[in-house]
C-alpha cells in the first residue's frame, strides 16, 4: 500500500515523471479498491504538488483523484489556492475544489477570485463557487 513514507520523503517537486507517475497508479490502484487513506496528509500534500506537473494530463488525473477523495482533500487545497508559489499548482488546485464542491472552499475560492494576481487562477476561482454555494444553499 502506498503511503506518504513509501517515496524518498522528498517533496514532489523533485520527484521525477516516473516518481510522480508511480504515485499517481499508486493512488488510483488504492481509489479503485476502497483503500486509499485520506487521513494520509504527506500523501494528500505530494499528491496537491504533482498538481504542477508540466503534463496537463497528469495534472487533470490527480485532480481527478482529488475529486474522488472529496472533503478530506478541502483543506489542503484551500491552502494551496491561498499560499501556493507556483500557480499552476493553484490553478488545479481551485479546479479541483469545483470537482469537489465542499462550501467551506467558498471563502477560499472569493479570496482567490479577489486577490490572486494570476487570471487563471481567479476563472478557476469562478468556476468552483456554483456548485459550493448550490451545496451550501442544500444545507439552508
Amino acid at each position: 500500500m502506498l503511503n506518504s513514507k513509501t517515496q524518498s520523503g522528498e517533496d514532489s517537486l523533485n520527484l521525477s515523471q516516473a516518481e510522480t507517475d508511480a504515485i499517481l497508479a499508486a493512488v488510483n490502484e488504492q481509489l479503485g479498491l476502497n483503500s486509499f487513506n485520506p487521513d494520509d496528509q504527506q500523501l494528500l500534500k505530494q499528491m496537491i504538488e504533482s498538481m504542477g506537473d508540466s503534463r496537463g494530463m497528469v495534472r487533470l488525473s490527480f485532480a481527478e483523484a482529488l475529486g474522488k477523495i472529496g472533503k478530506p482533500a478541502t483543506p489542503l487545497l484551500m491552502e494551496a489556492v491561498t499560499n501556493h508559489p507556483n500557480p499552476v499548482v493553484r490553478r488545479a488546485s481551485a479546479k479541483t475544489l469545483t470537482l469537489i464542491a465542499d462550501p467551506i472552499a467558498i471563502p477560499t475560492l472569493v479570496n482567490a477570485l479577489l486577490n490572486d494576481e494570476d487570471t487563471v487562477v481567479k476563472t478557476s476561482a469562478v468556476g468552483g463557487l456554483p456548485k459550493s454555494v448550490r451545496q451550501l444553499c442544500q444545507h439552508c
